[in-house]
């Protein structure tokens, strides 16, 4: 394996742990999402909870962090877009031992509006296959440059 890839993967790890360690506590403080996703062929769907730095000093700015609200779920796609600067991703949910095998993704879109999308093939916690018709979410993810968050500087 290439330095470069190691230094990938260990990054990976670390922000997977960190996320993990918020999974548990946040979500009985996080919004749900906007618009939750629509199962289609099973019974249900935990809510999906988003979180950023303005509801967790754990986060770090520019950074948006989503939870399946239940353990044993796996799966799910996230895909987004940052508005301010037109910025775009996606990631899996994926459950572990770290996050409390609750189904997590932490995403790295930059401050601004990020309107992400929840979506996908998705077993719940009662190992039902299902696929999830897109639900949304509207975050104002804060960062460095934001007006107004520092002591002291003008709000718009």
């Amino acid at each position: 394996m290439t330095k470069s890839k190691s230094t990938v993967r260990a990054a990976s790890v670390v922000a997977f742990a960190a996320a993990g360690a918020l999974a548990a506590p946040e979500l009985a403080s996080a919004s749900p999402i906007d618009v939750q996703p629509t199962p289609l062929l099973c019974s249900y769907v935990a809510p999906v909870h988003s979180v950023t730095e303005t509801d967790s000093d754990a986060l770090e700015e520019g950074r948006l962090f989503f939870a399946v609200g239940e353990q044993k779920a796996q799966n799910g796609q996230l895909n987004w877009v940052n508005t301010a600067t037109w910025q775009t991703g996606g990631a899996s949910l994926t459950a572990s031992p770290q996050s409390s095998d609750v189904p997590i993704a932490l995403l790295d879109t930059g401050p601004g509006t990020v309107v992400s999308a929840v979506w996908g093939p998705h077993q719940n916690a009662k190992g039902e296959n299902c696929f999830l018709l897109p639900g949304i979410d509207i975050s104002q993810v804060p960062g460095d440059d934001d007006p107004g968050d520092e002591p002291g500087e003008p709000a718009p």
